[in-house]
């Protein structure tokens, strides 16, 4: 039995595929250089897997479109909350516990579009 047939080259070629074998790299001055190595050293992490962690992060991002932050969705929630609850109060209409149920009801619903919507206008601005 030949050790080389097709099945084996190609399992050996599937299984160099996963393998990190090629390099990228960048030039940066010496300021630049000294804040990579700060940032390295508070995230625990050498400088190439700080680089390789950011390069993919970036390809997902442009795989997968903008995503607005945990902290971005929740902060339009408290935005949506307080307007909906404020044009009500201010033409002096009281606002029951059924309105505002439905109210934060909605605001679940909506602020994960909201906050991309906010996102894609920013962008847009830049």
């Amino acid at each position: 039995m030949a050790l080389l047939n097709e099945k084996n080259l190609a399992a050996e070629a599937a299984k160099r595929a996963r393998f990190r074998v090629h390099h990228v790299g960048t030039k940066l001055n010496e300021t630049e250089l000294r804040q990579l190595e700060v940032l390295a050293a508070k995230r625990k992490q050498t400088q190439a897997e700080l680089i390789r962690g950011l390069v993919l992060r970036e390809i997902e991002q442009d795989q997968t479109g903008l995503q607005p932050s945990a902290e971005m969705v929740e902060i339009t929630a408290c935005r949506l909350l307080v307007v909906n609850l404020l044009g009500p109060l201010l033409k002096g209409q009281v606002v029951t516990s059924e309105v505002f149920d439905g109210i934060v009801d909605m605001v679940k619903r909506q602020k994960v579009r909201v906050a991309m919507d906010r996102l894609k206008d920013h962008e847009a601005r830049r």
